[in-house]
């Protein structure tokens, strides 16, 4: 589209390029959800958005604002909201997804853009709250906002067009706990993972339960059907459960039409300035032969406190594994585990009324091409067997000073 616009009077023939190149720009613009959400991740919500933005500015320049794509409606109404909630406190990012969670999502000339041209508030203020300025030459060429903006009232979000959510108290606090999680479509064979009812737990810089996000880099195989056998892209490899081993499917495989059943939804979500719900139901993201339905309540209990309630439906004798990965050192006791993080210390309590027992496991992971180098993924299952058709399993996630208190929680 730029070479086009560039070259537009040595070639007018060129116009085709530069008009196709705003309709499918405007196409991807328009896959933005509702509330800003992209599927991919945020990784992929910068690449597209900021790519696209050189071209917009040149266009509406270049047509004195007769075509401009930032006034597309679902950009301008949600200019930064995802990359601004998927933030973690300490210069990180929610990694779900192929994203990789190493920074901030956006660039200071790419969110000071978005703020002008939107007229947001909240853009201005995740701008300069959020990043250094003038590191970049974009940085002198296209202006910044005049005002420093206001952070959105509410800090917890669920994205409604993906079913991404997340609870908080506070976006820039590494001292209260933020819990993030997702349902949605298991439909993109591309980025996407099959994670539905997967969360994640972070506090004080840490991911005391984590998503391993993409793990490893890509490699030639990570983009066919063999992704789903990486514990990297499988429900194996992210916070979900399994019953009997069943594992979660794709909505597309390679030369097989799209099934756009397959994934699972947020049934409810509320926040309060003391607490945030949030109800999900992944159980089609399952075929349904052992799992026959899940259901998964996660509670946060501001600042640092989360219940999750897991309600399985699965014949008697049935074998559950609710599966986590912690993202900090741990200790698996019989009847609960402990997380160290660098500055903090995790208590993850099961509570049922039928035996359990805390089983730690590790995922082998080596990808195909064997430029990276092999390495073990722990994580920790609560194992149950049903006795009856619906079982209920909750799991207690608060930090605590010591083990003894971790044991006086637990008793």
């Amino acid at each position: 589209g730029l070479t086009g616009l560039a070259l537009l009077t040595e070639h007018p023939q060129l116009t085709d390029v530069v008009a196709e190149s705003y309709n499918r720009i405007n196409s991807m613009l328009n896959e933005l959800g509702l509330d800003g959400g992209w599927q991919e991740g945020g990784g992929y919500w910068n690449y597209g958005v900021h790519t696209s933005s050189f071209f917009a500015d040149a266009l509406k320049r270049i047509t004195d604002s007769k075509y401009n794509l930032f006034e597309n409606e679902r950009l301008k109404s949600n200019p930064v909201t995802f990359p601004l909630h998927i933030s973690l406190p300490g210069r990180r990012s929610i990694n779900f997804a192929d994203s990789r969670g190493g920074s901030y999502i956006g660039s200071p000339h790419l969110i000071n853009k978005l703020a002008v041209e939107t007229k947001s508030d909240e853009a201005a203020w995740y701008g300069s709250e959020f990043f250094p300025q003038d590191n970049d030459i974009f940085d002198i060429i296209w202006e910044k906002p005049e005002n420093a903006g206001n952070p959105p009232e509410t800090p917890s979000i669920h994205f409604r067009t993906i079913d991404w959510w997340v609870m908080r108290s506070d976006f820039k606090d590494m001292n209260k706990v933020l819990v993030a999680g997702k349902a949605g479509m298991n439909d993109d064979p591309h980025h996407g993972h099959l994670d539905i009812g997967h969360f994640i737990i972070y506090w004080k810089g840490d991911y005391f339960l984590e998503d391993i996000g993409r793990r490893g880099g890509y490699d030639e195989k990570y983009f066919d059907d063999a992704r789903f056998d990486y514990p990297q892209a499988s429900s194996v490899g992210h916070n979900v459960l399994f019953v009997n081993g069943e594992k979660q499917f794709s909505g597309k495989y390679y030369k097989q039409p799209y099934n756009y059943d397959v994934g699972g939804k947020v049934l409810k979500f509320e926040t309060t300035e003391k607490q945030d719900y949030v109800i999900m139901d992944p159980s089609n993201a399952y075929p349904k032969k052992e799992l026959k339905q899940w259901r998964r309540h996660v509670l946060l209990e501001k600042p640092e406190i989360t219940l999750v309630l897991d309600e399985v439906q699965a014949d008697p004798g049935a074998k559950i594994e609710v599966r986590f990965h912690p993202g900090v050192s741990f200790s698996a006791q019989e009847d609960l585990v402990l997380l160290k993080g660098e500055q903090g210390l995790m208590a993850l309590i099961p509570i049922s009324d039928q035996e359990f027992s805390m089983v730690p496991g590790k995922h082998a992971s080596q990808f195909v091409n064997a430029t990276k180098d092999f390495a073990w993924i722990d994580y920790v299952d609560t194992e149950l067997q049903t006795n009856s058709q619906n079982t209920q399993v909750a799991t207690l996630i608060l930090p605590v000073s010591g083990a003894e208190e971790a044991r006086k929680v637990a008793d």
